[in-house]
């Protein structure tokens, strides 16, 4: 290899290397340390994604708001990430969210306990109604297999809107 060739891949490299480098500090990223800053933050980070992103970003803070104990464990959460950092966690969240499992009567027994276990205390009141309401487990029951896969934030979401306000969340049931 020429030196000349040699240079300019260096060259190249090293550019690349302080562009790659500068990219972390003028991503946006959220800061809590105020109300004001926050909510200017949180709309230029989800600005900062591309538009098929947005409803993502927007499903995951709800699921982080409703499995998060308080508004501190929230902030502290997400404070200082980027937008795509977020999806990322967002997505790690709802793959570990418990579903409800009406394979078999211990599934969803086991599924009941794991559900209640996620959630915050300010939610097990809305967990203990809702269990309430269900029937027994029987195979085959429409009810419960229509909730089958569901995290408890979606089966609420489902109850909120039974009226048909959402159809995005109308066709689990």
């Amino acid at each position: 290899m020429s030196k000349s060739l040699v240079a300019r891949m260096t060259a190249c490299l090293l550019l690349s290397a302080l562009l790659l480098s500068a990219l972390p500090g003028c991503t946006k990223r959220i800061d809590t340390s105020n109300d004001e800053k926050y909510y200017k933050s949180l709309t230029e980070v989800m600005n900062s994604l591309p538009a098929s992103k947005h409803r993502e970003f927007d499903e995951g803070m709800s699921m982080l708001w409703f499995y998060s104990k308080s508004d501190e464990e929230t902030n502290a959460a997400i404070d200082g990430k980027s937008g795509r950092e977020l999806l990322a966690m967002f997505e790690e969240m709802r793959a570990s969210l418990p579903k409800l499992d009406t394979s078999s009567k211990e599934a969803f027994e086991g599924s009941l306990a794991k559900i209640k276990a996620s959630l915050p205390p300010s939610k097990i009141s809305a967990y203990n109604d809702w269990v309430k309401s269900l029937p027994s487990y029987r195979p085959g029951s429409k009810k419960l297999d229509d909730l089958n896969g569901l995290t408890f934030q979606k089966i609420v979401e489902n109850l909120d809107f039974a009226n048909g306000q959402n159809p995005d969340v109308q066709k689990n049931l």
